[in-house]
């Protein structure tokens, strides 16, 4: 839902639902156990060779795309509630 009075809260809940959606991933138990071991990995081996393994889990990922995915459409339904309010408003 848009807040007709305040034409940039589009944008504020994309940027928090996209925000919630990357600290989700970011504290899954996949990516944790991928960033430990890619931690641990450096520290033994040095950093030759890890910008080659920094992908993440494909299962993770694949759920933080289609989260950021839903919140960039429901971004655009809102904006354009927010624009045919501001239009109806105008009238």
């Amino acid at each position: 839902m848009t807040d007709a009075t305040n034409p940039l809260q589009p944008f504020f809940n994309l940027t928090q639902a996209n925000l919630m959606a990357l600290s989700k991933y970011a504290m899954s138990p996949e990516a944790m156990s991928r960033a430990i071991a890619q931690f641990q990995e450096a520290m033994t081996q040095g950093p030759q060779g890890i910008s080659d393994r920094l992908a993440q889990s494909p299962t993770a990922f694949a759920e933080l795309s289609q989260e950021i995915t839903a919140n960039y459409t429901r971004f655009m339904s809102e904006m354009a509630q927010s624009g045919m309010a501001a239009f109806r408003g105008g009238r």
